[in-house]
């Protein structure tokens, strides 16, 4: 009779705790946003009053100047990678000639 009608297995309880609208919470919140975007404000003013004072920004980088610092502090990239692929040569000729060594 359980081929016809197998067995069901009843679905698992949650423990669902529903969240509630809490107003005091919402208006914290929006005074919060309110402060902090008056204080960028206040921010934004100040650096430019600040600017005013300054002479104009030039920028220093320039289009490469990390790659061409990293090349400089680094060694060769070709290098590294010429030397460690001599190596593995090396290590492989190494031993094929004493696998043919104790074959013969």
């Amino acid at each position: 009779m359980s081929i016809l009608f197998p067995k069901v297995n009843k679905m698992p309880d949650w423990n669902y705790r529903p969240i509630y609208y809490d107003p005091e919470k919402e208006a914290r919140k929006e005074k919060l946003a309110h402060l902090q975007a008056q204080r960028k404000v206040k921010e934004k003013d100040e650096i430019s009053s600040q600017a005013d004072n300054h002479d104009e920004y030039v920028p220093t980088l320039r289009h490469g100047s990390f790659r061409q610092a990293h090349e400089q502090n680094m060694p060769s990239h070709k290098r590294a990678s010429r030397t460690s692929r001599l190596a593995f040569w090396i290590a492989l000729l190494i031993m094929l000639i004493f696998c043919f060594y104790y074959l013969l």
